[in-house]
């Protein structure tokens, strides 16, 4: 049963980060979020309550742009799970946060590669 209630409903930034996060980790492939730091040559794979650090989100005129820094598991096919990626968190955030999909752009940023048994 669904019933409209009047009003607005405002997410922050952290909140949709946490929801990106979360959807990303559930995808197929990817090993874990890591921080964007400037200059760094290796990357870290961030703990689960850190995910938002791997989640960058901005509003511009366009709409709502999710930028997502992921490792990923070594031997995917990167196309493959980026496609799904973004489809996961573009359904995650329409779904929860009732954010309006054509107005969402998911950009993943593939920040390195390992495989599942070295975390």
């Amino acid at each position: 049963m669904t019933d409209t209630i009047p009003g607005t409903l405002s997410v922050a930034n952290d909140v949709i980060a946490d929801i990106a996060g979360y959807a990303a980790l559930s995808c197929y492939g990817v090993v874990g979020m890591t921080e964007q730091q400037q200059g760094a040559e290796s990357v870290r794979v961030l703990a689960a309550q850190r995910l938002r650090k791997g989640v960058v989100v901005s509003a511009g005129e366009d709409g709502l742009t999710v930028d997502l820094h992921v490792v990923i598991e070594a031997g995917v096919n990167m196309k493959s799970v980026a496609a799904n990626l973004s489809s996961a968190v573009t359904f995650m955030l329409s779904e929860v946060a009732e954010i309006d999909p054509s107005s969402l752009h998911v950009v993943i940023h593939i920040q390195g590669m390992k495989t599942r048994g070295n975390q």
